[in-house]
């Protein structure tokens, strides 16, 4: 890990010359985008999870899908993405189709 003073945010020393690699604001947007798609990917796993328990009877699937909403609307989710998309990842992972959840969305 290299230690970056205030500054000289937005460059790093690489083996004796300074490289740019972002301005303050384009480090923080990259920062809030690595955070919202560990959410997505986290949402996602958690949908099939789920949709995982209500095939095998431990969970109703009224009341995974009614959470899993809850849980896109409190952190923020359906805003960020829309209704739509938060509509078919639930769709995806509680369908009975037969392929992989990983490999049918790219977020």
């Amino acid at each position: 890990m290299v230690a970056v003073a205030s500054d000289r945010l937005g460059k790093i020393a690489l083996k004796g010359g300074d490289v740019m690699i972002a301005d303050k604001e384009s480090e923080v947007r990259e920062a809030w985008r690595a955070v919202a798609n560990a959410k997505l990917a986290e949402y996602r796993r958690q949908a099939w999870r789920l949709a995982g328990l209500m095939r095998q009877g431990a969970i109703e699937k009224v009341d995974a899908v009614d959470g899993l909403w809850e849980i896109a609307t409190a952190h923020a989710l359906v805003r960020a993405l829309g209704e739509d998309r938060i509509q078919a990842i639930l769709a995806e992972a509680f369908t009975d189709a037969r392929f992989h959840a990983m490999h049918s969305e790219v977020a």
